[in-house]
């Protein structure tokens, strides 16, 4: 299952594609796109139109085609190994690239008020972006919270199919409490995952790649229910601040997300689950005095209580080491 989901997951990104329809031929492709096959093929070379190989044969995805053709800017250029995204952080500085957490926006706080203060420039696109971005050094550090059903592990799993052959560590930066995020009051009673059933939901997403959204899609994939069938799930936030604000604004009455989101929108929340946000870092990377200065916070009690007086977190883990592959060698300095 982990190894689909990653796979899914890569597809979707634009190198290959996975649709429910079968691929596409090349002529298919260009008679819907109302082109010649021969300029179909230069936008394969130029890496407009991600393409896939199977055998000596090349076809092309159904969604990512329509995406394509509806204008979508992520398939206008290939980008190269080591390129950063124009929303990424700028390439100069320490570049956080991963998951949403308010405890990222803390721990950026604490940073530039501390004896040796510094810019932490975050994107928050995603636990698998994070992974990937590291892994194509778009980002210095990544914060993922990626749970694995076959072993009810968190991230470990993720990190060593995606980055097997890396040198890193990983360090805890909170435990976190998600679960329904709803209107004041819980006009609709949700309990339960079972809810989503409720034909009058009117739900609000997270994007692919994120943490929250991979364990909402195993749900629906154990429970057989459709994506079709839940109005909203292609309605999209890429924070869980996002989500709060869709709902406190009446554009959906449910969402998934952390505690603290609800919070800070004086909506109500049901929790479903506990689970472990971890920051990973490159060998390469630890050995810079911005990663050093991290963890000098991330072990400050003066952090760990600025943590435990936002709703649903647990500092008590953080700052220790998760994982640590065997050849880092830099010792577990805390």
């Amino acid at each position: 299952m982990i190894y689909q989901t990653i796979i899914n997951f890569v597809y979707r990104k634009g190198v290959i594609a996975i649709s429910d329809r079968p691929p596409l031929t090349p002529e298919e492709a260009a008679q819907i796109l109302k082109i010649s096959r021969y300029t179909l093929y230069e936008l394969i070379k130029r890496g407009e139109i991600p393409a896939r190989r199977i055998g000596r044969k090349i076809r092309i995805d159904y969604d990512i085609l329509m995406q394509y053709l509806q204008g979508d800017s992520h398939f206008k250029r290939p980008q190269e190994r080591g390129e950063v995204h124009n929303d990424n952080p700028s390439d100069s500085g320490f570049r956080f690239v991963g998951s949403h957490d308010m405890v990222i926006e803390l721990l950026s706080d604490f940073l530039k008020h501390s004896p040796s203060p510094f810019d932490l420039k975050t994107a928050f696109k995603g636990s698998m972006e994070g992974l990937i971005a590291l892994f194509r050094r778009e980002a210095e550090i990544t914060g993922i919270h990626l749970w694995d059903e076959r072993t009810d592990e968190y991230n470990i799993p993720f990190i060593n199919h995606l980055l097997p052959s890396e040198s890193l560590l990983v360090v805890n930066l909170v435990q976190r409490v998600q679960g329904w995020i709803v209107p004041e009051g819980n006009p609709m009673n949700i309990t339960s995952w079972d809810d989503f059933n409720r034909r009058e939901l009117r739900f609000v997403n997270r994007q692919r790649g994120s943490g929250t959204r991979l364990r909402l899609d195993h749900y629906l994939m154990s429970h057989e229910i459709p994506v079709s069938q839940i109005q909203g799930y292609e309605n999209i936030e890429d924070t869980h601040l996002g989500v709060a604000l869709q709902i406190a604004n009446g554009e959906a009455n449910a969402g998934i997300g952390i505690q603290v989101a609800a919070q800070k929108m004086g909506l109500s929340f049901i929790p479903l689950f506990k689970e472990r946000y971890d920051l990973v870092i490159l060998r390469e990377t630890a050995t810079q005095s911005e990663w050093q200065q991290i963890r000098t916070v991330l072990n400050m009690p003066a952090f760990h209580r600025a943590i435990e007086q936002q709703a649903g977190y647990d500092a008590s883990l953080t700052g220790q080491i998760i994982f640590e592959t065997p050849n880092f060698n830099l010792g577990r300095k805390k």
